[in-house]
């Protein structure tokens, strides 16, 4: 990869990266609820999957889902705790 390459791919537009605890947080929080409520609920339902998927594979998927969806919950209570603790920049005094 050259340089310019390289440069391109890590600069972001100006005001589209946060600049406070709190933005970061927040950031972090509209991720998971994308996650969660965009990918992973839409897998959820069969409708969204192949048509003629054996139910078994199926369920067996959602399952999994299922643990995703538990896991970006517990995300969800650790960031909140997060921005309870330091957001609206209370770190930063």
């Amino acid at each position: 990869m050259n340089e310019n390459a390289a440069n391109n791919d890590t600069k972001k537009p100006a005001g589209q990266k946060p600049k406070t605890i709190a933005g970061y947080l927040a950031s972090a929080m509209d991720m998971e609820d994308e996650i969660s409520n965009g990918v992973y609920k839409d897998y959820m339902d069969p409708d969204n999957w192949p048509a003629g998927m054996d139910l078994n594979v199926f369920q067996e998927i959602r399952k999994l889902l299922t643990t995703l969806i538990e896991d970006t919950r517990r995300h969800r209570k650790i960031i909140s705790g997060l921005i309870e603790k330091y957001g609206e920049d209370k770190a930063a005094g």
